[in-house]
């Protein structure tokens, strides 16, 4: 090997097969005891597909339509126009989105350490236009990098070359928190395509972009949007009408908890100083 330097790599009898112990040395180094960093092999696949045992997340009762769910208004299932399921092991989070009915759609979100809960929504009242919200948590990034130049230059400067406890906790110190901001920047970071409500742009529907592929979350949001616009024809109403009952949807989300109280009074503001609100037909 180049500078006289090896890493092996091999699987311990006694291991989970998704596991691999990972020991890597240099020859001469007699250390008085061996270390085992245990590396789940899919984290270097992919950073979202981080799964750790002990915070499994409860999908059994995702299809359960009581959980934390109340629609006054019960608006039966004729038919399902199309559905998108998301889901982020890393962040916890499980969403689905059922269009139906033409005019409907309701959303399930399940959170890690939360209990399910489930709306729905009048898709005409919805703008049509999304929006995209992007942030990168470059923080941790740079710290990750950071601290991987400092382990670098551990190794290179021969620090490690005599057996040292200080300094080999010193290195494992530095490794560990490169991986931890390696994951806080991919759990921090977010990318989400948002659908307001048409005049008081309350947003109402969150997407996680690209998720579960590019090329389905696409095809969705357009076959969204054209929904959203086909079921402004259905309803067919003026704009003083929509103003009207847009507010009534909004106050019975915001009485269902599925917006918050803050959002709806800013919604209201708004819809209340268009000119069309309480006009005359």
């Amino acid at each position: 090997m180049p500078n006289g330097r090896c890493l092996i790599l091999k699987r311990l009898p006694g291991f989970n097969k998704s596991f691999m112990p990972l020991i890597a040395f240099k020859p001469g180094f007699q250390p008085n005891f061996v270390l085992f960093i245990l590396i789940r092999p899919t984290v270097f696949c992919s950073m979202t597909e981080v799964n750790i045992e002990s915070n499994h997340i409860d999908l059994e009762a995702i299809d359960d339509d009581t959980t934390n769910f109340s629609d006054n208004e019960h608006v039966p299932v004729e038919h399902i126009n199309f559905e998108l399921e998301q889901f982020s092991k890393l962040q916890g989070l499980y969403r689905k989105i059922t269009v139906f009915n033409d005019t409907h759609c309701y959303l399930s979100i399940k959170n890690k350490h939360q209990r399910k809960f489930k709306y729905r929504i009048d898709i005409s009242h919805l703008d049509p236009r999304p929006f995209r919200n992007r942030v990168k948590q470059w923080k941790w990034l740079y710290a990750c990098l950071a601290f991987l130049g400092l382990d670098i230059s551990l190794y290179f400067a021969g620090w490690l070359d005599t057996f040292s406890i200080n300094f080999l906790g010193l290195f494992i110190a530095f490794l560990v928190a490169a991986v931890m901001s390696a994951l806080a920047f991919f759990y921090y970071s977010r990318d989400r395509i948002f659908f307001r409500s048409q005049y008081g742009k309350s947003e109402l529907i969150e997407l996680i972009n690209k998720n579960p592929d590019k090329a389905r979350f696409r095809s969705f949001i357009s076959q969204f949007i054209m929904q959203i616009k086909k079921s402004k024809t259905i309803k067919n109403l003026s704009e003083s009408k929509l103003l009207t009952r847009e507010l009534k949807e909004l106050r019975r989300l915001k009485d269902e908890n599925a917006i918050p109280e803050d959002s709806y009074e800013a919604a209201k503001k708004l819809i209340f100083s268009h000119k069309s609100f309480g006009a005359s037909e």
